[in-house]
C-alpha cells in the first residue's frame, strides 16, 4: 500500500539536474512514491522574489489542493534504505546533530531549551499545519537576505514556528544523517545521507561519485 504523502522537492536554479533527478529516482524506487519537483516557474508570483532558501514556505502553494500530507526532501540527501512508516501526525521530522544544535544555540538561545532540532531538508507536514507555513511566509518576505551567520538560513525560524505551535513527532536520526556528522559506524544504518553545509560544490561532487558507486552495486 502506497504511502499517503506527496513527495516534494524544490528545484530552484539546480546547478547539476542530472543529480536532482537521480535522488528523485532513488527516492521512488525505495519508497514506492513519485516525487513531485518544483521548478521557479510553478512558484506563486509573490515568491519568486525571495531568496530560495526561504521557499519552504510556499510548499502548500505547489501541490495539489487535495494533498494531505507533503514530506519535504532536499535535493542534496541521498536515500540509502526505505524510510520507516510514517506516523499519521501534524509535523513528522528527524533530529539533526547535536553538535549543529549546540552552535545555533550560542545565536538562537531559545534552541538550548529544546530537546530536540530538525535540519529543515527533510520533514513531513500535514495540512493541519498549513498556518504555520504562512507564517513563514511573512517572516521570509520581511528578511529578504538569509542569515548566514547561523548557519542555517530556515533552520531557526522554521523550528521556532513548528516547535511552538505543534508537538514534533520524532523520527530516528538516520532517516536524515548530515553527512559531515556521520562515521563508518552509523553506515549500515543509515536511511537517507545529507550533503548539505559544505563548501563551494563538494557535495555535488561527492554525490556524483556515489552515484557512481551506487549505480555499480547490485544493492540498491
Amino acid at each position: 500500500m502506497p504511502a499517503d504523502y506527496l513527495p516534494v522537492m524544490l528545484s530552484i536554479d539546480h546547478p547539476h539536474p542530472e543529480l536532482e533527478q537521480w535522488v528523485a529516482q532513488r527516492f521512488e524506487m525505495l519508497n514506492g512514491q513519485r516525487v513531485h519537483i518544483v521548478h521557479k516557474e510553478d512558484l506563486p508570483e509573490d515568491a519568486r522574489a525571495v531568496h530560495p532558501e526561504y521557499l519552504l514556505a510556499w510548499l502548500w502553494d505547489v501541490v495539489p489542493k487535495d494533498t494531505q500530507r507533503i514530506l519535504h526532501v532536499d535535493t542534496d540527501i541521498v536515500p540509502l534504505r526505505p524510510l520507516p512508516d510514517i506516523p499519521d501526525a501534524p509535523f513528522v521530522a528527524a533530529s539533526d546533530c547535536r553538535g549543529y544544535v549546540d552552535r545555533c544555540a550560542t545565536r538562537y538561545p531559545v534552541i538550548a531549551t529544546s530537546d530536540n532540532f530538525f535540519n529543515e531538508g527533510f520533514f513531513v507536514a500535514r495540512r493541519d499545519t498549513q498556518y504555520i507555513f504562512e507564517q513563514l511566509k511573512a517572516f521570509s518576505i520581511y528578511r529578504s537576505v538569509p542569515d548566514t551567520t547561523s548557519g542555517g538560513f530556515l533552520q531557526m525560524p522554521i523550528n521556532f514556528l513548528v516547535q511552538s505551535s505543534v508537538d514534533i513527532t520524532w523520527l530516528p536520526h538516520a532517516c536524515n544523517t548530515i553527512a559531515i556528522d556521520a562515521h563508518p559506524d552509523m553506515s549500515p544504518g543509515i536511511i537517507a545521507l545529507h550533503f548539505c553545509v559544505l563548501p563551494n560544490d563538494t557535495n555535488w561532487v561527492i554525490m556524483n561519485t556515489l552515484r557512481t558507486m551506487l549505480g555499480l552495486s547490485k544493492l540498491p
